[in-house]
């Protein structure tokens, strides 16, 4: 499948960059930037005689490929080409990206891949896209975020999934509410595992306040699983409050419990070229019995943004310390994200 979009994407790239050149006559344009991050990430132990630990945190390789084919259709394609976040063995997650190809229950290297018709306020969307859950936190891209700051959903969740969407935006263009269907991540294919999720989203923005709200039922063996996903931020001149709330907590292994997921944030922008992000986190979840008790989670941290280039954000340094009471460990990352535009 990867020879074939390479192919496809290399036949088709001559009509773009034509229909780029004349977008202001035909409605048609389209834009590639390639994306590559390199984080120094080393990790200390609180516990007595733990240690220290060296990664490379959220080093990848992304490109963005999206653009108008007609005044009504667009595209757009996110590829995750490479990850490397261990030292000892470099490969491992970039292996894995190419290993997951063909199943649902894993992220790999095609995080979406859709088209999108747009007719009056509705807008259909069919392919590989974000499964419409996760407030705030899941609306940032992969290649932007920090990975000691995110919660276990999001760490846990194959939020990418084959399906169709049909959003409407009201005129005054300050809601929009959205149906989806996608496959679901308790199955290891899509389509033939006979999985599926089902979603509804409301976005809206009034004066300072954003909401990105939404339901969805994710398809497991012989019943659905609820996910109630409440996002609220509020926009001031150089500060923006925001708070998720989330039903349920990510597993490495169960991939979803039942449970809750707290996480205020807040950011302070004195500046385009700087910004200063705080964000913490809660979550609980009961074990299988009253006796086993309950597992918390607490973490939070520092994030600092440095954009040094002229008019222009496409480059980012930051700076990041976090602490989670769930390992006991200190996390401190510097590292460097560039969004190079190539057409």
């Amino acid at each position: 499948m990867k020879r074939l979009l390479v192919v496809c994407a290399a036949s088709l790239l001559p009509c773009f960059l034509v229909s780029a050149q004349e977008a202001d006559n035909s409605g048609r344009s389209v834009e590639l930037s390639v994306i590559p991050r390199l984080d120094l990430n080393p990790t200390f132990s609180t516990v007595k005689g733990g240690g220290a630990e060296f990664t490379l945190g959220n080093t990848s390789l992304y490109s963005l490929f999206e653009g108008n084919l007609t005044e009504n259709l667009s595209f757009s394609v996110c590829n995750h080409w490479a990850a490397f976040d261990s030292v000892q063995d470099v490969l491992a997650s970039t292996t894995d990206l190419y290993k997951g190809t063909l199943y649902s229950d894993t992220t790999n290297w095609l995080d979406w891949a859709n088209l999108t018709y747009t007719f009056g306020n509705f807008a259909l969307t069919v392919g590989k896209d974000m499964v419409t859950t996760g407030g705030l936190e899941f609306d940032d891209y992969d290649f932007e975020v920090h990975p000691a700051l995110v919660s276990s959903f999001w760490q846990n969740f194959s939020c990418y999934q084959w399906g169709a969407k049909l959003a409407f935006t009201t005129p005054a263009e300050s809601d929009a509410i959205s149906f989806q269907f996608t496959t679901s991540p308790f199955g290891e294919r899509p389509f033939a595992s006979k999985l599926f999720n089902y979603s509804v989203e409301w976005r809206g923005e009034h004066g300072p306040l954003e909401t990105i709200w939404s339901a969805t039922a994710v398809g497991n063996e012989g019943e659905y699983q609820p996910i109630f996903a409440l996002g609220q931020r509020l926009n001031f001149d150089s500060w923006t409050v925001g708070f998720d709330a989330f039903s349920v907590v990510g597993d490495e292994e169960d991939i979803l419990r039942k449970g809750i997921t707290l996480m205020p944030s807040v950011t302070f922008s004195p500046s385009e070229k700087f910004d200063i992000l705080a964000k913490g986190g809660y979550e609980n979840y009961a074990l299988e019995t009253v006796e086993d008790g309950s597992v918390k989670r607490l973490w939070g941290g520092l994030a600092c943004h440095w954009y040094p280039l002229r008019d222009s954000r496409d480059l980012r340094v930051h700076a990041v310390a976090a602490y989670d009471n769930s390992t006991s460990l200190v996390s401190l990352t510097l590292g460097l994200l560039y969004n190079i535009s190539i057409f």
